[in-house]
């Protein structure tokens, strides 16, 4: 089968790798759409992943497609022909991280993929057993593909909301206009917040979240912390959400928060980023910092759920569509946006 080979952020390759088969419990998946991730577009992370150009595929997992073989033992509810959406990561749901509610800090979750190394920016996916047992959703006729590889990304802003609260009238502060951060837009939104702005180094970026929701537009060139107090009667924000992994956006979201606030560290740093942190203030003024790794199949059901019933709107955020000997101009799309674009989706199948 072809598939997307990844030697750097501009060179990916379409080349021919195995077609692995399919065994007891497992579940092969045609892809129809793979949404590009700003994960997938971490070079440093990536090329650690790869261990070597070409070591490993481009690692698509916002995917959705129609299931084309089934194994043997597999639930008789899956089906040849069923239209799914699935995840690459699973909680074991029994470890004490589970337990506890902590299911993406779970062991089992990070070490868990798609049983083919090139990820979901190829033809096909074979699901492992545990993936099929907890990790694939039926996916509505009134979901399009493209809508359904939302439903990671979306499932990762339910859950970042979750320890970060933006409801009953909060304040809030997003501090990056990516597509996590205009969804987040949009969920704290759906979700009852107050007053919502979003601070990001791109002015089209800016008038996009206004477009989607954002009563205010902050450009990161400002003194933010002070720029946010102003526009929101003087207090600073009840809930602050960093979805733009750099240093200079860890200080502005701790002077930003207001006493009694909450911050999200949605998005990670370089792990050789050290940040400084005056404990005096947080003890001080009860701050809560929190972080939140990807998404559970509680959240990616959630997401579904949203996406299905119109409580959250996607296809607006889709800009490109593109087939998969292209899939290296979604990830420069991803990079470096340009001229408009948001969401950059792979058609395998093209």
């Amino acid at each position: 089968m072809k598939a997307a080979v990844y030697y750097s952020n501009s060179d990916i390759r379409t080349e021919e790798v195995e077609d692995l088969s399919v065994g007891p419990g497992e579940i092969k998946v045609k892809v129809m759409a793979c949404g590009v991730c700003g994960s997938d577009v971490m070079e440093w992370y990536r090329m650690k992943r790869a261990g070597r150009p070409g070591g490993i595929g481009a690692f698509g997992h916002e995917c959705a497609g129609i299931i084309a073989e089934v194994g043997s033992d597999v639930d008789p509810k899956w089906r040849v022909g069923d239209r799914v959406v699935a995840t690459h990561h699973v909680a074991c749901n029994t470890c004490n991280a589970c337990i506890r509610g902590h299911t993406t800090a779970c062991d089992t979750l990070q070490k868990t993929k798609f049983k083919n190394a090139f990820g979901a920016f190829a033809e096909y996916v074979v699901l492992p057993e545990i993936n099929v047992d907890r990790g694939i959703l039926r996916l509505p006729e009134s979901v399009s593909f493209d809508e359904a590889t939302f439903v990671e990304p979306l499932g990762c802003v339910v859950r970042g909301q979750h320890w970060a609260p933006t409801s009953d009238g909060r304040s809030v502060l997003i501090i990056g206009a990516g597509i996590t951060g205009l969804l987040h837009v949009k969920v704290a939104r759906l979700n009852g917040a107050g007053f919502i702005a979003v601070s990001d180094i791109n002015p089209d970026r800016l008038q996009i979240a206004k477009n989607f929701g954002a009563d205010a537009a902050i450009s990161a060139t400002d003194d933010l912390p002070e720029k946010f107090k102003e526009l929101n009667g003087g207090s600073g924000a009840d809930t602050v959400i960093m979805t733009a992994p750099v240093p200079v956006c860890v200080q502005q979201s701790l002077a930003a928060v207001g006493k009694g606030g909450t911050i999200l560290f949605f998005a990670p740093t370089n792990p050789d980023v050290q940040s400084e942190i005056n404990l005096w203030n947080l003890w001080q003024n009860e701050i809560t910092i929190t972080h939140s790794y990807a998404a559970d199949f509680h959240n990616l059901a959630t997401a579904l759920t949203w996406i299905q019933h119109h409580r959250i709107t996607v296809a607006d955020m889709i800009t490109h569509l593109l087939p998969l000997h292209k899939t290296v101009e979604g990830f420069l799309l991803t990079a470096h946006p340009r001229d408009g674009s948001l969401k950059a989706i792979i058609h395998p199948q093209e």
